[in-house]
């Protein structure tokens, strides 16, 4: 066999390895591990939250609150005025993932210069059947980005950029924007007067409607043992959800 022979099979071999060759993706428990792995070195911790919303139906002037958290379920809030906190506190998705759910590696790729997976599951968000994505750091777990899309149009997605204190990555801003179906119009009856209805209902369309919240975190102190006192007196206007 000659040399261009030779050269012509090498080339035919190493084609059909390369097709043959698949990637290898964590399954469902390695991936929950991995996602799960940097909060659960969280034992406390507490942290300054900026947070502001635009939704259509709410009106919340930016807010400047205190979150402390102690494992397993312990939160407080601190803030002057109303605020909608979710108990998980800066967690996204923690107590979601802590449940058995099937989650599908779907690629691989960089993403802002970093390897992320491309997660996904069946659920329902807003009480509707969506599928829910995700992208997760191959390095530390971390969920960097996820969305929601329901019938061809998406209606949620995060956004989150992360930190590293003493060890654990933890968020330092985190972005939702949000598409909310017509119906949502009505949350903005309430309180309304009666001789405004009529106007209020002339401008009722069938469009959806934009949302954001913007989080913003700083001043993190992670795993110095909070007592179990200092989550006694919970904020009243502080609702956690």
């Amino acid at each position: 066999m000659n040399h261009i022979h030779r050269s012509i099979v090498f080339i035919i071999l190493y084609a059909l390895a390369i097709g043959s060759w698949t990637q290898e993706y964590p399954d469902s428990q390695e991936l929950q591990d991995l996602m799960l792995g940097n909060w659960e070195r969280i034992e406390d911790y507490e942290v300054d939250i900026k947070l502001a919303l635009d939704i259509p139906g709410f009106r919340m002037p930016s807010r400047k609150i205190h979150y402390l958290y102690k494992s397993p379920d312990k939160s407080k809030v601190e803030v002057k005025g109303f605020a909608i906190i979710p108990k998980q506190g800066i967690q996204p998705f923690f107590t979601f993932l802590r449940d058995s759910l099937s989650l599908q590696v779907l690629n691989d790729s960089l993403v802002n210069g970093k390897a992320v997976y491309e997660v996904a599951l069946e659920d329902t968000f807003m009480n509707q059947a969506g599928k829910i994505s995700f992208f997760v750091e191959q390095k530390t777990g971390n969920i960097t980005e996820a969305w929601v899309v329901h019938d061809s149009r998406e209606f949620f997605r995060l956004t989150s950029e992360y930190d590293e204190v003493d060890g654990i990555y933890l968020p330092k801003s985190t972005v939702i924007n949000m598409t909310l179906p017509p119906d949502f119009q009505n949350i903005q009856r309430l309180g309304k007067k009666p001789t405004d209805m009529r106007d209020f209902e002339a401008q009722m369309t069938n469009e959806w409607l934009d949302g954001s919240i913007s989080i913003q975190f700083k001043n993190y102190k992670v795993n110095r043992g909070i007592p179990d006192y200092m989550f006694e007196d919970e904020t009243e206007d502080a609702i956690q959800d």
